[in-house]
């Protein structure tokens, strides 16, 4: 489930209209009477084979509806829909991110489900608060949950076995601005150099490191700064919907941190090594054994499955900093494009996709945190069958969390934030001028 922001801009001009408009359905039969074919679009394959198996009973259910998948990638998805969707023939029912939220609200390309729920008497008390109440706009909702995802700490099982380590090890660490806390005193001994020298010790070789204690990429912050600015006490903006105060003391002495974890304690990956969109995914480095660790998003599970075998990885929850635990914590919704041409059957499909039996499939499967609460343990019980415990991440959702900042200057933010933090990261800007020009900038688009 790839969170990472595309660049495209958005068609505004042409979507001002879309919510009076036709479009959607794959051929022309109404609502009524006859059979239709929906359009439902995705973008992660690793949760396709349990979905389309999931929507084979969904159509033995509705025979007079079929669905056809539309996957494409993270980049091309966004790129492709909202083409689409200034065209007037986007997919009936689609996955929506926070990112884009805003914008699809404003421009009107979204169908208020409020009415929709009410008239069925759909039960969304199953969803978790936090994630629900994000897609609402003064009164109106335009997406129920899917899934959830928050950040937490991938680790080698090897790396840690080889420096001394257990999992057990990485509970309870902290971090603070002063020394680095405990979290650098384990990233220390996690990173060695070629001549096996560690950095807290005489000798050690800063430009020749074997493998590193930590690594980090992320394009907007989700997956390293913002958790850091979480737990220093720093808020991203005044209030949802708000204004950037990126600014702010806490916010600064978070992104010093991440700086400092590369260029000052030498314990993370080197930002010439990972910075976006060209760096290497993290699975790849912790995989080749490049790093030992990483901060990465749970919808990397299945990527580090695949580079550390056999229960090779598994996941801690995030070290504390000076105000307590705390992680971004995000989640997709299903949408229905307020110009489909078949409105009742796309309902029909969105009320089945966001439904326990549904949820619960897709969960079994391992293939994504269900955005029911109460399946948690289903999607947690799969991995565990593989030897992974993957409830560092579930102890994320459930403590501290900071939702995806709601902004209608996102594109802008999106495009700054790549540009700014990669300098930051190589040591060319400092935190202090980068949390000003970003704030400055971001806040500059909102109208």
């Amino acid at each position: 489930m790839s969170r990472k922001i595309a660049l495209s801009a958005f068609a505004a001009a042409a979507l001002l209209s879309l919510a009076a408009c036709g479009g959607g359905g794959a051929d022309d039969s109404g609502s009524t009477g006859g059979a239709v074919t929906l359009r439902y679009a995705m973008w992660d394959e690793v949760q396709k084979p349990p979905i389309e198996q999931s929507i084979r009973e969904f159509e033995k259910a509705h025979p007079n509806i079929k669905v056809q998948i539309e996957l494409n990638n993270w980049n091309d998805y966004w790129s492709k829909l909202q083409t689409q969707l200034a065209g007037r023939s986007a997919p009936d029912v689609f996955w929506d991110h926070v990112s884009y939220f805003p914008k699809f609200s404003k421009e009107g390309v979204l169908t208020d489900l409020a009415p929709l729920i009410a008239q069925d008497k759909v039960d969304t008390s199953i969803y978790d608060p936090k994630l629900a109440e994000g897609w609402k706009v003064d009164g109106k909702v335009y997406g129920l949950p899917k899934d959830w995802d928050t950040i937490g700490l991938f680790y080698s099982a090897k790396a840690l076995k080889d420096a001394g380590l257990t999992p057990a090890d990485l509970d309870g660490l902290t971090w603070n601005p002063t020394d680095g806390g405990t979290f650098v005193k384990t990233l220390q001994k996690l990173t060695v150099d070629e001549n096996g020298k560690h950095p807290d010790e005489p000798g050690f070789d800063p430009k020749k490191v074997k493998q590193y204690g930590l690594a980090m990429q992320a394009p907007t912050g989700q997956q390293d700064w913002w958790n850091f600015a979480l737990q220093n006490g720093c808020k991203l903006q005044d209030k949802p919907w708000g204004r950037w105060t990126i600014d702010q003391p806490a916010c600064v002495q978070a992104i010093q941190f991440v700086q400092d974890l590369r260029l000052k304690y030498h314990v993370a990956v080197p930002a010439t090594v990972t910075n976006p969109p060209n760096g290497p995914s993290l699975d790849q480095v912790v995989g080749r054994g490049e790093a030992a660790t990483a901060m990465d998003g749970s919808w990397m599970l299945r990527a580090f499955d695949t580079a550390l075998p056999n229960g090779g990885f598994g996941v801690a929850d995030l070290p504390a900093g000076p105000v307590g635990k705390g992680s971004v914590y995000n989640g997709l919704t299903e949408a229905v494009y307020a110009g489909t041409k078949h409105p009742k059957e796309a309902w029909e499909l969105l009320k089945w996709l966001v439904s326990e039996r549904h949820q619960k499939a897709v969960a079994q499967a391992g293939a994504v945190w269900p955005g029911i609460p109460s399946l948690n343990d289903v999607f947690a019980d799969a991995w565990k069958a593989k030897g992974v415990d993957v409830t560092g991440f579930k102890k994320a959702a459930e403590g501290t969390t900071m939702g995806y900042p709601l902004t209608e200057a996102a594109d802008v933010y999106n495009v700054k934030a790549l540009d700014i933090f990669n300098q930051v990261w190589l040591g060319q800007l400092s935190p202090q001028d980068a949390a000003q020009k970003i704030t400055t900038e971001a806040n500059a688009a909102i109208k």
